[in-house]
């Protein structure tokens, strides 16, 4: 039986026990009653007090235990030791999620934490189902241990109202059977496209961007009409300083004026947040999605201008 129906019957017992007790007490109105019929009403009243109560107390603590047994809350102040570990960051809008894939069937340690304002962080199935949740505090890190036991895409979203990008605020978590069967054999040379154990690899410009940037400036590209504009206003930009790109990403916009209209709100600065090979790969993505012009970017082009410094 779902939870939901175990929840409709014990609504409605509760409902149908209230309706009799005014029954009762519409039945007894209006009756003569002498000076013991009183007292023996008053006696007959309170039983039922207490017995409603007992009961009420019982239901409480068994329908408690019952829903609240099954959920994971880790301990706060000790060492899980999960055997994957990862790091998450909310902010308004986005995820910094590190690492963002992980292996079913072994236990998972989130540090969630807030670098503003709190955030909701909530694990949702391929299915949309959610399976797990905590909150994203400034200045706490919350733990949550929880075991993917199916491979993979779960979405991140925020369930506490942050701000005008809350709603876009999603970011994505693989999960896979085995990182380790991935792996080649001692000896034997990574395929092509893969690297070696051991050597980074950097995010698809497309995944950097669902995860980071698509809060703010909509998956589509679109923007939040006179909060942030549609990239493919960018073209203007890149054709007039192919490095204006990668300076925002890197170093964020104090607000900006585009087409005439300006738009109040910040952007973030990633050079903290992002590696130079995925601040590429997010440029090169952006310019190639929406006609931003400007030649391919390359990491040590932003290496150069990280380098360079504000």
């Amino acid at each position: 039986m779902a939870l939901q129906e175990v929840v409709w019957i014990i609504a409605l017992t509760g409902i149908g026990l209230v309706a009799l007790g005014f029954l009762l007490v519409i039945l007894q109105a209006g009756k003569p009653a002498d000076d013991e019929a009183a007292r023996r009403s008053a006696r007959n009243a309170r039983r039922l007090q207490a017995w409603l109560f007992g009961i009420l107390l019982v239901g409480f603590t068994v329908g408690t235990w019952a829903t609240l047994r099954h959920y994971p809350i880790p301990h706060q102040k000790k060492p899980l030791a999960a055997q994957q570990v990862v790091d998450v960051v909310g902010r308004q809008w986005s995820w910094q999620i590190t690492p963002s894939t992980v292996e079913a069937g072994s236990a998972v340690e989130f540090r969630v934490t807030s670098a503003d304002v709190n955030h909701g962080f909530a694990l949702y199935s391929p299915d949309g189902r959610i399976v797990s949740q905590t909150q994203a505090m400034p200045g706490y890190t919350n733990k949550l241990l929880h075991t993917f036991d199916t491979p993979g895409k779960y979405t991140v979203m925020c369930l506490e109202y942050c701000g005008l990008g809350h709603a876009p605020m999603t970011a994505t978590i693989n999960v896979v059977a085995s990182l380790a069967s991935a792996q080649p054999a001692a000896g034997e040379a990574p395929a092509a496209g893969e690297a070696a154990a051991g050597e980074p690899v950097a995010a698809s410009g497309e995944q950097v961007y669902a995860t980071h940037c698509a809060a703010c400036h909509q998956p589509s590209g679109q923007g939040l009409p006179g909060i942030y504009p549609p990239l493919a206003d960018n073209a203007a930009v890149n054709d007039a300083d192919p490095t204006a790109h990668i300076h925002a990403v890197l170093y964020g916009l104090q607000g900006k004026v585009i087409g005439g209209v300006a738009y109040p709100v910040p952007m973030q600065p990633f050079k903290d947040i992002l590696s130079d090979e995925d601040i590429a790969a997010v440029v090169n993505h952006e310019r190639s999605a929406w006609g931003n012009h400007g030649d391919p970017v390359t990491p040590a082009q932003v290496t150069a201008l990280r380098s360079a410094g504000q």
